[in-house]
């Protein structure tokens, strides 16, 4: 299992940011590489992909504030 989480992206460890999108759906196979989620802090855009293939559990959905450091989904 690998774990998603929110990129550390300022030195304030209380800062939050958003899941823009999700690219698959929960219960989703990705592979390696996929762009699975974009995200925003800060008014800084960025995009996460997969580390690892497997099938997409999102923990976070789309538009809720989480701080950075969050698990925001897994694969398994």
């Amino acid at each position: 299992m690998s774990q998603i989480l929110f990129p550390v992206m300022t030195e304030d460890s209380g800062a939050k940011g958003v899941i823009v999108t999700w690219f698959f759906e929960d219960g989703e196979p990705v592979e390696v590489g996929d762009l699975i989620a974009e995200i925003a802090m800060d008014k800084v855009d960025r995009e996460i992909k997969a580390e690892a293939a497997g099938v997409l559990r999102v923990l976070v959905p789309e538009e809720e504030a989480v701080m950075q450091g969050t698990v925001i989904g897994r694969i398994e």
